[in-house]
């Protein structure tokens, strides 16, 4: 008798150590619960990308002019740049918000066609003034990089080189932003 009174003296010793260990879990349980009841995560606001990029945003999709991911590997400066203030990039500004009034519609409506998009799925006056807003930061970025690639450009050539260069921006993220918009 005395092998079992030994057995289960261990036994009742055992059964009361996993019964404390049980409690002792259950009020670290309760602590976290209310810990993490109490400090709930207050709701973001407000996120905002700054990218050195054209974007076009309406209901129907997003336009992006510029960047595309694989672009951005090769980018060190996400700096602001010092967009206006020169008369050269006035004068380009100027010429390519012309280009726009008297050509953007009919190159929306065209690029819509041939990707057989309904007009009622776009609106040309919103995709140009979005565009309008953003040419004078792809201005400069087209002539620092004609500067960083060492490009000895007159005036005139540089000027013509990033008109060229906006003009192709601006039609191939078109034909991107209306693939999104096919039915």
């Amino acid at each position: 008798m005395d092998s079992w009174s030994h057995y289960l003296y261990n036994l009742n010793q055992f059964i009361h150590e996993q019964d404390q260990k049980i409690h002792s879990l259950e009020k670290r349980l309760q602590h976290l619960e209310n810990n993490t009841n109490g400090h709930q995560n207050p709701p973001v606001e407000k996120i905002e990308y700054n990218f050195d990029q054209l974007k076009i945003e309406n209901l129907n999709g997003t336009l992006h002019i510029g960047l595309s991911p694989e672009d951005l590997n090769g980018i060190d400066d996400f700096s602001v740049p010092d967009t206006g203030k020169s008369p050269f990039r006035r004068q380009l500004a100027a010429d390519l918000n012309n280009y726009l009034k008297e050509n953007g519609e009919q190159l929306i409506v065209d690029i819509a066609a041939e990707k057989h998009v309904a007009r009622d799925n776009i609106d040309p006056h919103i995709l140009i003034e979005d565009m309008a807003k953003q040419l004078p930061e792809r201005i400069t970025f087209y002539e620092n990089e004609a500067r960083q690639n060492h490009q000895e450009l007159s005036e005139s050539q540089l000027k013509d080189h990033i008109s060229e260069q906006i003009k192709q921006e601006i039609h191939q993220s078109l034909s991107k932003y209306m693939e999104g918009n096919e039915p």
